[in-house]
Formats: C-alpha cells, structure tokens, sequence
C-alpha cells in the first residue's frame, strides 16, 4: 500500500496561524510595490532614452572631400543584426552595436564609387577581427584603391592584426613612441590534467580520431605527437599567408622577415622605419597634417565613421530584382535549444533554413559558418534541416574563420564550399567527456554520496562516481556510431569514399589551402564570391539579398542585461568570467554531457 502522506518524510508542513498569514501578505505587497515602482523608473528610462534617441536620428551626410575613417578595434561579427529588429538600430550606439563583416565590405565598396569621399584613413591601434573576415576587409580596402583614391594607415602601436591590415595601405605611420610587435604565431593550449588531479576530478574521454584533441588538455599534461604536428602544419600555413602580404607591401622576402620577427628587430620604431616596414615615424598631434598632404587636401580633414557613413544610407548591397539570395549566419558554438548571443541554438537554425526553404522568393542559399561546433546533436538537427534545403534550392557554403568538427558537419550538405585562405577547417572527430568528481566531493571536502535507484545505471552520467567499463563501452559505441555519421555525412556531401573521409578525418584540422588540396572544400574565397556562385546556380540575373540571422534579439539582449544587474551572483558566470578565459573553458566542456564536435584553441598574436 501506498503511503498517504504527499510530504517526504523530511518535510513537514508548517501550522501558519492569522498573524502569519497578514505578515506574508504585507510582505508580498511590499514585494509588489517596490518592483512596480522599480518598473516604473526602467520605463520611463527606457522612453526617454527612445524619444531622445529618435530625435537626435537625423540622416548623417557625407560632406564633399571626406575621409573615410575605418577604426578597427571593435570586435568584428558575421551576423548582422536582424533586419527587422528596429529597437537595435535606435539602440546601435548605447548598446555597444557590433559592425559586421558586411558593413565594413559595404561601406567600403559605397566609398569606391563616392564623389564626396576622398581618401579612407585606417586607425590600427589595437586591431581586432578574426583572420580570415580581416582577409576579405583588406580585399576590398585593394579593389577600393583601383578607384585612384588612397589609403593611409596609422597606429600608435602595431600589433600582428594591425600590420596586416595596414600591408594594403598607400603609406603606413607609426608613433616615434610606439613599435611593433612582429613575432609570429604560436598556439597556447591550457593543460588543466594536475588541476584536475589536485582537486581529485577524473576525466573520463571517449574518442574517436587520433587528432581528436579537444580532450587533450584535461587528460595530459602535454600535447600529444599529432595534435602538436597538426597545429604546426596550420600555423605554417596561417604565417605564410600573413607573410605574402606583408612581403608584397614591404619589399622584403619571406627569410627577411622570418629573420625579423626571430630577432623582434622592429620592436623599435626607428629599426621598422630604417628596415622599410612602416613609412613614417609621425607623432599623433602632427598626423594630420600628414594625411592632408597625403590625400592631397587643402582645406581642413572632414572624417566621417564607418558607423556615420553607414547611416547615410551608403554601403547597402547594390543588388535589384524580386528574387532573392538568403544569407544564413550560423556564427559561435553549436548548442540545443535557443541558444545566445555567442552560440548558434539548433531552433532558431532550424527556423531559418525552414523558413528559406518555403519562401518562393529565395531561389538560393547561402550558408556562413564561423563555427568550432558543439554539440553532436545539434550539428545532426541542423544538417537533416540543410539537406532538406538542399533538395529544393541551391546551397553554397561559406566559411570564415572556423569551420571545423560540427562548423564543418553542418558545412558538408554544400553544393559549393567557399573557404576563405585563412580558415581553419575539418576536425572531423568525436568525442564524449564525463568529469569524475568523487574524490573531490570525499577527500576534499568530505562529501560522500549514497544512491538509491531503480536500475543499475539509474545513476549513469552523474559525475560523483567513475564510471564503469560496461558505461565506457556504450560511451565508446555512441561516439563511434556519431563518427561513423559524421563520416557518411561528408562522404555524401564531397562524394568521397568512407575511406577516404576516415583518412583526412580523424578530428584532423586543416588550413584552407589544404582542405581544398584533399576535397573538404571547393575553392578559396569570401562571402561575396559565395553570393555570386549562389546567384549563379539559381540561374539569377536580377536579384537581391537578405539574411537571417539566429543571433538575439535587442529584447532579448536588454533582459539579460537586467537580470545580470539587477541580481546577485555569488559564485556563478560573474565570478567565472572573473577567473579568466580558461576556467571558462572548463567550464564549457565539462558541462558538454553526451557526444560533442568541437574544436578549441587559443591562438597567440
């Protein structure tokens, strides 16, 4: 017989007489007064700071002889905004609006062909930007050059990002004061297995691919054999395409530089002028003066932001037609659900792709993927999605700085596959990875757990106990099971042998180049070759082009931002972020349950 009582035996409901009753009620009440009032002022903030900013929203206007200003040490996305999220645009500046790929190529190319702009100055102190996006930025910076109209560069300090940039000035200045720090690539992999050790947590990894290395740090105190000759190959291939351009602007060869950035040579700002990196050693308060003769102006300098110049309406794509091209951005980790701001959530994903697929009026799609993966099965929803897709409609791929593991599995459904030559792509591989933390809670903190259940494995997955060799092999077979689709999938997709695949796999990463000498992808290029190829195959001679981006909504963005503020951490993401990006890292993979396709590493500029 059942037992009557609906309490736990370690609850007991507790006799609430008259007072008590009054008490919880003023309590709520003032609970309820408080927030109202709280409320109360947010909104009246929140619309005054509308009516302020719709009145100040007047259309900016480039005056004649501008210089186009392009500071570049804002953090670069693809996505940009949702092309209905209204409130974002009236919110661009207080909210810290992040300029897109997409703008900076726009905005450029609206330069080009306008009268009123003269010249565009690059402000490079702290560069910032992903690789293979500033690739396609200074593509466009070459083309806006054939118009006639020059580029100048400056910079109080140079760092690696920022002298490539500047490789496609006119004339490049740097602060009698500053330097620059040319000193190659190198990658720092955290290797976090004593931690571990010495707070008693076991990492039990299941893998699939002899360069699968993403488990690598928690489970070794070095890296392995082919995880360092992989990440030597990539970075080989990263430094010479760096090289080429730097080499192309400076006069020096490949050995020159090399010799260079060994001995740090040009850490001085008179040894980069005497060896021909930079131009000109110009103090700030005089640069002005510089630029004019430069642009060759006479009047005072009229510059003009990337933000201002996009908000005259300039740096729209210049296409016509009712037939559209559907940009797809699927940038950050892949993740079930929602997702946020820094990940891609499968449902959203799903959403969009359906959403093209059924819209008549998109004859094509474009996929861009800056993605190190995620999640095993969300990389599956999101690919059956994209071959569903791809059934009715042209789908081209392209990918920007990551594409790699579940970036690469949600890539391989492509008709075409546009790499840039700076992306880091493959990481075909698999792995499972379950934090043991018995001896932390038992030895360290005195903590034990007794379990009843059910079933024998009633308890699998809940890291307060190892787990046994019969739970490791259904482990074993899932990831391998996930590899073996992941293996299919792209055999399918590049029409490839298993064999094939299996060779270039096995969570290997490649540089682009590479990927396209083994048939990972097609061809190297930005997004705007993809839009081309893409309107090719939809047979399109009119057209234009929209987007859909999974990334959050202002809304959604602004109540984060309230709850963050408005409540008390003690212990969660504050604190983390706090610890650094490592403990982030952590944090991120240990709570990765089930079978994940990713790919982490920090790489040092």
């Amino acid at each position: 017989m059942l037992d009557q009582n609906p309490y736990p035996p370690y609850y007991v409901p507790q006799k609430r007489g008259a007072k008590d009753f009054f008490m919880m009620m003023f309590a709520s009440m003032l609970g309820f007064i408080i927030a109202s009032i709280a409320f109360s002022f947010l909104s009246f903030g929140i619309m005054l700071l509308i009516f302020g900013l719709i009145a100040s929203s007047e259309t900016a206007v480039v005056s004649p002889d501008s210089v186009l200003k392009i500071t570049m040490n804002e953090q670069i996305v693809d996505s940009p905004q949702a092309e209905d999220d209204i409130f974002a645009e009236i919110f661009a500046d207080e909210m810290g609006k992040k300029l897109s790929l997409q703008d900076y190529v726009n905005a450029i190319n609206a330069a080009k062909d306008d009268d009123n702009i003269k010249a565009i100055y690059l402000e490079l102190s702290d560069a910032n930007g992903d690789l293979a996006n500033l690739d396609e930025i200074w593509n466009t910076l070459k083309d806006f050059k054939k118009s006639g109209k020059k580029v100048i560069a400056y910079s109080d300090f140079l760092g690696l990002r920022g002298l490539y940039m500047a490789s496609v000035a006119d004339k490049i200045y740097l602060n009698p004061r500053g330097g620059i720090l040319f000193k190659g690539l190198g990658a720092e992999v955290p290797m976090f297995k004593n931690m571990l050790n010495s707070i008693g947590v076991e990492a039990q990894v299941i893998r699939a691919g002899k360069y699968k290395s993403a488990v690598e740090p928690f489970i070794a105190n070095e890296l392995s054999v082919e995880n360092k000759t992989q990440l030597r190959e990539y970075l080989a291939g990263l430094w010479g395409s760096i090289l080429e351009k730097i080499s192309a602007k400076t006069g020096l060869d490949v050995s020159n530089l090399n010799m260079v950035a060994d001995s740090l040579a040009v850490f001085d700002p008179s040894a980069a002028f005497s060896r021909g990196v930079v131009d000109g050693l110009v103090y700030r308060d005089k640069l002005d003066s510089v630029l004019k003769a430069g642009f060759g102006l006479q009047d005072d300098l009229k510059f003009i932001s990337l933000k201002k110049y996009l908000k005259t309406g300039a740096g729209h794509f210049d296409f016509n037609g009712s037939e559209y091209v559907k940009i797809i951005y699927a940038e950050g980790d892949i993740v079930m659900g929602k997702g946020g701001e820094e990940n891609i959530g499968a449902d959203p994903f799903v959403k969009a792709v359906r959403d093209a697929a059924e819209d008549e009026s998109v004859k094509a799609v474009v996929l861009r993927v800056n993605s190190p993966g995620g999640s095993a099965l969300a990389s599956d929803i999101m690919y059956r999605e994209l071959m569903k897709l791809k059934s009715k409609k042209p789908l081209v791929i392209s990918m920007g700085n990551y594409a790699a593991s579940g970036g690469y599995y949600i890539a391989a459904p492509g008709d075409v596959i546009i790499a840039s030559k700076n992306t880091l792509t493959g990481s075909i591989g698999v792995f499972g990875l379950v934090m043991n933390t018995q001896k932390l809670f038992r030895d360290k903190i005195g903590i034990s757990f007794d379990t009843v259940k059910t079933n024998l494995y009633a308890d699998f997955f809940s890291g307060v106990r190892p787990m046994t060799t019969y739970e490791l092999g259904v482990m074993q077979m899932s990831v391998d099971t996930t590899y073996e689709a992941f293996l299919s999938c792209v055999s399918r997709g590049r029409k490839l042998t298993r064999d094939e695949v299996n060779e270039i796999g096995q969570g290997r990463i490649w540089f682009a180049p590479a990927a396209r000498e083994n048939k990972l992808v097609d061809s190297l290029g930005g997004l705007f070759d993809a839009i081309k190829i893409a309107a090719s195959k939809a047979k399109l001679k009119d057209y234009s082009v929209s987007y859909s981006t999974t990334s959050e909504t202002f809304f959604e963005r602004l109540m984060k931002n309230l709850e963050s503020k408005l409540s008390f951490n003690f212990g969660g993401s504050e604190t983390t972020e706090r610890l650094g990006k490592y403990v982030k890292e952590i944090e991120k993979i240990s709570k990765s349950t089930g079978v994940m396709m990713v790919m982490p590493y920090h790489f040092v500029w």
